[in-house]
């Protein structure tokens, strides 16, 4: 990976730990409610869906799932950039140079998630009631 010592940017070990060390801060903060406003919260999840605080192994395997998801989300607003470029009816005389840049993204998304596929935990619903997933 490239040296991000001295950008201000976070590597990505560092964001999973403030994003579990979040994780938990929060899922503290709510046990501190109210218990009314608590079981009301509860009764609107499955309890497959409970939150709970994540785990910085759990959040390390599924990270490059979210990664290749959101160069996914970005390809898709770029090709519509790319679709107002070709129509003429961009928002930005630089648009064309955007969507230039769609081939390279779609092909970064295919690396990260054939790289960091997310974990297989099954193919469907279990007798715990939980749903799981495998790869696409």
């Amino acid at each position: 990976g490239m040296n991000l010592n001295g950008t201000g940017i976070p590597t990505r070990n560092q964001v999973l730990v403030t994003y579990c060390d979040c994780s938990h801060h929060h899922h503290h903060q709510n046990k501190m409610m109210k218990p009314q406003k608590q079981q009301q919260q509860q009764q609107q999840l499955p309890q497959s869906l409970m939150l709970r605080p994540a785990n910085l192994e759990e959040a390390t395997a599924w990270a490059g799932f979210y990664l290749s998801f959101l160069f996914f989300k970005n390809c898709v607003i770029v090709h519509g950039v790319a679709q107002r470029a070709s129509s003429g009816v961009a928002s930005s005389a630089m648009a064309h140079r955007v969507a230039e840049l769609l081939p390279e993204m779609v092909r970064l998304a295919r690396m990260i998630w054939e790289e960091y596929p997310p974990p297989a935990v099954g193919t469907g619903s279990d007798d715990s009631g939980k749903s799981g997933y495998s790869k696409l």
